[in-house]
């Protein structure tokens, strides 16, 4: 399962780079924020990602993401917070593109609620996830100095929820 989950995003990664050209665009203090959108099965997650360059190669921020569903008789949302860290791989002589690998550490906070169907008393909760890790790959294609597509591929471990998943967006430079 491990080697069919690193061939996937290996093939991903690698279509990414054929689509686009590259040139270096992360540096030190380069301050980045994305809207984004998720990648999922149940339900479309929206958020936002932000970006500090430490290094010409290392960059630290943290992405929220909401995710919120209903029907009839129930409603829940969930929100998640991580801390990422990423290294970005500024060496390759390729026009346009950042490419670069992290992880991030975060947890969710979670609210549901329901109509009882006996009663029709309005019942529900709330809780928050343990500690877990998302390894991810991601690239960002800039169609000028400051405004890039933005694309990130994610395995979640580690937690109460795991699986793979993504987000895309744009980027903007804010410096």
């Amino acid at each position: 399962m491990k080697k069919i989950t690193a061939v996937v995003i290996l093939l991903l990664l690698s279509t990414c780079s054929f689509v686009f050209s590259q040139e270096r665009e992360f540096y030190k203090n380069i301050q980045i924020i994305s809207p984004v959108v998720g990648l999922n099965t149940w339900t479309i997650p929206v958020g936002a990602n932000f970006e500090y360059g430490l290094s010409k190669h290392i960059g630290i921020g943290g992405t929220a993401m909401l995710w919120w569903w209903t029907s009839q008789d129930w409603a829940n949302s969930l929100i998640g917070l991580s801390f990422d860290g990423a290294y970005h791989f500024t060496g390759l002589d390729v026009k346009k593109l950042d490419l670069f690998v992290g992880a991030g550490l975060g947890f969710s906070l979670y609210n549901y609620t329901w109509k009882d169907s006996h009663s029709g008393d309005i019942k529900g909760g709330s809780g928050s996830s343990g500690l877990y890790l998302k390894p991810f790959i991601g690239a960002r294609y800039y169609f000028n100095r400051k405004t890039a597509i933005f694309c990130r591929l994610y395995f979640q471990f580690m937690g109460d929820w795991e699986g793979a998943g993504g987000i895309i967006g744009v980027s903007f430079k804010l410096k």
